[in-house]
């Protein structure tokens, strides 16, 4: 398998998150969230904004704009990696929230007959007695059965909705949304929710064959637009990166061209299950063009900017 998104590669003594399933040749794309400082602790980086200041400042030559992406990427050399830590070869534990990731990645295993993997501080060791559960699948079959046996764990009891602003206070400091409109849709998902009092989120990761995007398109910025739709497809809605097609039924704000929008996609998790087909939803973010050989659309990209956001339409 190649490198995607849940794995995490060491650069420099400072471990990067591989974002997405799509690649330059010969490159990653990857941002920094643990920065060693000089006592050899480690620094979390809690925000995008704060990877990207960090690249500018001290790693510049990992930031370029890539034709596919159409914005500034932090993309990193494969020959610069000096360690790789693949979330699939999780299998032992020795503290505690390593050990209820296990019981959790087996029980999953066991009942879908899948692989899944556990990213995050546990799998690099960073983890202490409050850490979270990142639990990471990759292929859309085995994220559909991850699903159903999520379902069934949710009607078990096994799991319950997320149901405290802890850790939404400390996530989404990126967001103007607040963290008790973040509650309302994060307590209503499966890929995230609470096993034994501790805090599990997950991914569902397309393979790279199952992907939507291409190295050969060119994606083109219009401008920030907000529109209201509908929901007509969200199988792709619960993977990340993540996409939902949509119709637009009014322009709130932007370019003309937003009305034409067809696509709603991100790269983060957080905008993962967080529409089904059918809900009219607000969505707010940067206006594409993209270009392929035989055509082009448009679409909305949310994540980068603190204004973005997917939520349901008031009634």
């Amino acid at each position: 398998m190649k490198i995607l998104e849940g794995y995490y590669v060491e650069v420099d003594g400072d471990i990067y998150a591989v974002k997405g399933v799509l690649h330059p040749p010969g490159k990653i794309i990857a941002i920094p969230v643990y920065v060693q400082m000089l006592d050899g602790k480690y620094h979390r980086v809690r925000s995008l904004r704060e990877a990207i200041r960090y690249l500018e400042k001290n790693k510049p030559q990992y930031i370029e704009k890539l034709d596919f992406t159409g914005q500034l990427t932090p993309t990193i050399p494969l020959h610069d990696v000096q360690e790789i830590y693949n979330p699939l070869e999780f299998n032992q534990a020795d503290t505690d929230a390593g050990r209820d990731a296990l019981v959790l990645k087996e029980m999953i295993e066991h009942s879908a007959n899948i692989k899944v993997g556990v990213s995050g501080s546990i799998l690099l060791g960073l983890d202490d007695p409050s850490s979270d559960i990142d639990l990471v699948v990759y292929g859309l079959g085995s994220g559909e059965r991850f699903i159903e046996v999520l379902r069934e764990l949710r009607a078990m009891n096994l799991t319950k909705p997320v149901n405290t602003l802890d850790w939404l206070i400390k996530t989404r400091m990126d967001s103007n949304t607040s963290p008790e409109e973040w509650l309302k849709l994060e307590s209503r998902k499966l890929l995230t929710g609470v096993f034994k009092n501790r805090l599990y989120t997950s991914k569902i990761v397309p393979l790279l064959d199952e992907y939507w995007e291409s190295l050969s398109q060119i994606v083109r910025e219009i401008g920030r637009a907000k529109i209201l739709c509908r929901v007509v497809d969200s199988k792709l809605g619960k993977t990340t990166p993540n996409l939902y097609y949509v119709r637009v039924l009014n322009l709130v704000e932007g370019d003309d061209k937003a009305r034409y929008v067809s696509q709603i996609m991100s790269m983060r998790s957080r905008y993962a299950e967080i529409a089904s087909a059918g809900d009219t939803v607000v969505v707010e973010g940067r206006l594409e063009e993209v270009r392929y050989q035989d055509k082009k659309i448009y679409r909305i990209f949310i994540g980068n900017n603190e204004r973005d956001r997917i939520i349901p339409a008031t009634k």
